[in-house]
């Protein structure tokens, strides 16, 4: 009798558990099919809407000309998302390449049909995502009353809808736009990547640099060396006596942007300016002035450039003899840099020279001095540019074995 239950009983487990496993692979199999299903579905209602957009495009395109002037009344279109979308995107598109009566005359289509009210209510009402977007596109209308609710986002705690904004702001490129980010900057309030925030204002400022001049003043540390790299891409000559003043900043940063901007000044207003500045302490403030004195191509700055040459910085060195390769007399430069007897400076040149595809024509012209009756100067200069040049190929062919070795 007992063993009899105890199978009785074992054959009743066994059961439960087989109906377990049976129910277990019905409803795995079920979820598969509920889950395929719904891939399935939402892959076709996505084919659908892809599908609509496509062909609102199609429409906005053979009858653009009817719909920008109002043959194709805006309520025909309104009220059909697909339609409206296709019709925003295809302005957007035109505004992005349009300047003058064209850009007015999209902008003022955006006005009329509400299409411009319709993007900055999303502006406004849109969360995550959705909402970066539409700050970006309402960004891309150029329109000025755009620029307060672009304002108003900045002031949102979430870093990524500030960063749609300040993009959005950079697109307008309007001087307002550049006003409130350079508010929120200097007090703190917007701290963001460098190069966002960088390339924004630059084109927010390119019309009116001015505009930097009062926040470069306030402003401290790391932002102050921010705003003086925008000044460096942004100056012009309505800067004027500010870069002056700048030049003797304490800030180093500060002085090689200043130098950098006064590349784009006259040269007699800059030269005094850039010839303090390539005296600086700092080799990256010497760089950018001999770089902007190189620009000018101008022999009143040549001592200055051979001051640059004789540098105990290579970069220096190497810019300094870029822009003395190209001045107008390459031979009496060459002779210039062979009286500062700095070895250094001469292999310098020669690599300059070389590199432009002057030196030789420079041997050339040596050469044919040194045939002439008292060409005595020629051939020794020649002599000395023949030396510099198997020393820097000497110096060449042993650092590529001394990088050779070491990776042995």
């Amino acid at each position: 009798m007992g063993y009899g239950s105890e199978l009785a009983g074992l054959h009743s487990i066994n059961a439960d558990a087989a109906a377990f496993v049976v129910r277990a692979i019905l409803f795995s199999a079920l979820g598969i099919l509920a889950l395929v299903g719904f891939i399935l579905v939402r892959r076709a209602v996505r084919r659908q809407y892809f599908d609509r957009l496509a062909g609102a495009e199609f429409y906005v395109r053979q009858h653009w000309d009817e719909i920008l002037s109002g043959e194709i009344p805006a309520d025909e279109w309104r009220v059909v998302r697909s339609d409206a979308e296709a019709i925003i995107t295809m302005t957007l598109d035109l505004l992005d390449a349009a300047r003058g009566e064209e850009g007015a005359k999209l902008l003022a289509f955006l006005r009329r049909t509400g299409l411009l009210d319709r993007m900055a209510v999303d502006a406004r009402r849109l969360h995550g995502w959705q909402r970066e977007a539409a700050l970006v596109r309402l960004g891309r209308t150029r329109a000025p009353e755009a620029v307060p609710i672009l304002v108003g986002a900045l002031d949102d705690p979430r870093a990524h809808t500030q960063l749609a904004a300040v993009r959005g702001l950079a697109r307008t490129g309007l001087a307002t736009a550049a006003e409130a980010m350079l508010e929120r900057v200097v007090t703190g309030e917007l701290k963001l990547e460098a190069t966002s925030l960088l390339n924004a204002l630059m084109i927010c400022t390119r019309n009116n640099p001015r505009i930097l001049m009062p926040y470069l003043y306030v402003a401290e540390g790391h932002v102050r060396e921010i705003l003086a790299r925008v000044m460096a891409e942004t100056a012009s000559l309505a800067l004027g006596d500010d870069l002056l003043v700048l030049a003797y900043d304490l800030s180093d940063e500060v002085r090689a942007s200043v130098a950098r901007a006064l590349g784009h000044a006259e040269f007699g207003f800059a030269f005094a300016a850039l010839d303090m500045l390539a005296t600086d302490h700092k080799w990256f403030v010497r760089l950018r002035a001999i770089t902007s004195l190189g620009q000018f191509r101008e022999t009143r700055a040549l001592p200055t450039l051979l001051r640059g040459v004789c540098d105990r910085s290579r970069h220096v060195r190497q810019r300094a003899a870029e822009a003395l390769a190209q001045m107008p007399n390459p031979v009496a430069v060459l002779r210039e840099v062979l009286d500062t007897r700095d070895a250094y400076a001469l292999q310098a040149m020669i690599a300059e020279m070389d590199r432009i595809g002057v030196y030789d024509k420079v041997v050339e012209e040596l050469q044919a001095a040194g045939h002439l009756a008292g060409g005595a100067d020629a051939r020794c200069l020649l002599q000395a540019l023949e030396s510099g040049a198997e020393e820097l190929n000497a110096l060449m062919r042993i650092a590529p074995a001394q990088k050779a070795a070491k990776l042995v």
